[in-house]
């Protein structure tokens, strides 16, 4: 049984989105007995739910996380809740604007299903800063993290979303003060992210992994 990563490539000003560059890093390590597999998805309303579909009825993982940039952002931020709604005021990649239109006909919202207020509270004493964040916004973040979790609802599987500040590479190129965090800080504080949340699988998906 695996874990699958879903990262973004880069958009508007951050070319170099440190989510695609934090997936990417953990892409084949084994964390908690499981290998991770790690998707860089586009920023793109038309393409980026269908892939993750895809990805997760193919693969099925015990987990799905998603990783997004949260420019501003100083912390980890691990959220609580996606919204069936999609809203941007600067386009994707493809050029498309969204206006309030609904994700889906499923349900207002969806919560996540792995412990976010105690990975929060484990991120901050391994000196990791985190802080929960209980709103993905209304663009790709959001549509990716409430498809994360109506996929894996479908088999029982964990699924969530954490958002990362710019690293120093992404703020230096920002004609603007901005919050940053390392690379290694936010590799090593997405892989915990991972490791905690698979501690909480449920006896199904333990006997499925073969733990």
């Amino acid at each position: 049984m695996a874990v699958l990563l879903f990262g973004f490539e880069g958009f508007l000003e951050y070319k170099d989105n440190p989510a695609k560059v934090v997936v990417e890093a953990l892409n084949h390590q084994r964390v908690g007995g499981h290998e991770v597999l790690s998707v860089v998805l586009p920023v793109e309303y038309g393409k980026a739910p269908q892939i993750v579909s895809r990805e997760i009825s193919s693969v099925k993982p015990v987990l799905a996380l998603g990783v997004g940039l949260a420019p501003g952002r100083a912390k980890l931020t691990p959220e609580k809740i996606a919204i069936n709604y999609k809203y941007s005021k600067e386009p994707d990649n493809a050029g498309v604007t969204a206006r309030g239109d609904r994700l889906d006909d499923g349900p207002d919202g969806m919560f996540t299903n792995i412990p976010v207020e105690e990975i929060v509270d484990h991120l901050n004493s391994m000196g990791i800063p985190a802080e929960l964040s209980l709103s993905a916004g209304s663009y790709l973040c959001n549509a990716v993290m409430y498809t994360i979790i109506r996929e894996q609802r479908k088999h029982g599987g964990l699924g969530g979303f954490v958002h990362v500040p710019c690293h120093e590479k992404c703020a230096s190129s920002i004609p603007r003060p901005i919050p940053s965090m390392s690379l290694d800080t936010m590799v090593r504080g997405v892989r915990t992210v991972v490791e905690y949340s698979l501690t909480k699988l449920s006896p199904t998906l333990m006997e499925r992994s073969g733990r």
